[in-house]
């Protein structure tokens, strides 16, 4: 019972810890190095100001952010979080490690390129409408359709069949010419 009361006490002293550097609780061990360097910096530029307050000031700051991160560092809390986090670091670099090892291992594809049948400029060959003029692109066999099927040959077609079916009408019932 009494460890667990020690557990909780250290946790809110580690706490205040945080807060006081203007850190958060969940901040990693690189934001608390990078945050003690700044503060330390700050401190240490403050020690040498002409002002003897500023530097008896900044010299106590300094003396308690040392006590802080000593505090911070030392606690099994922060470090069994480093110890996450240097874990949680080495698999992140062995994802990209694989995920550069895996793109260098992909084979370069040259793109085949064609001109475009309206303005004559090179384009890939994936392209279903050019770049350049908008015009679109047509495979072989869309190219062969749409020549088959244009509005022109529909109606040359269209009439043939109607010529067709009138002169079979015709050719079946002769009296329809009499009249």
């Amino acid at each position: 019972m009494n460890d667990a009361a020690e557990k909780e006490n250290e946790l809110s002293d580690i706490e205040l810890c945080y807060k006081a550097m203007g850190l958060s609780f969940s901040d990693n061990p690189e934001q608390v190095e990078k945050t003690y360097r700044k503060l330390k910096e700050e401190y240490g530029n403050a020690m040498r100001s002409a002002v003897p307050s500023e530097r008896v000031s900044a010299s106590e700051n300094l003396k308690q952010l040392e006590e802080l991160f000593i505090t911070i560092t030392g606690s099994l809390i922060y470090k069994d979080y480093a110890r996450e986090y240097e874990k949680y670091k080495a698999q992140k670099a062995e994802q990209l490690a694989a995920r550069k090892l895996k793109q260098q291992q992909q084979p370069i594809v040259k793109e085949i390129l064609i001109n475009c049948p309206y303005c004559h400029k090179p384009i890939s060959k994936k392209l279903k409408v050019c770049i350049y003029c908008h015009g679109k692109i047509l495979t072989p066999m869309e190219q062969l359709m749409a020549k088959v099927f244009s509005t022109r040959n529909l109606i040359i077609a269209t009439i043939l069949v109607v010529l067709v079916i009138a002169g079979v009408i015709l050719i079946s019932n002769p009296q329809l010419l009499r009249r």
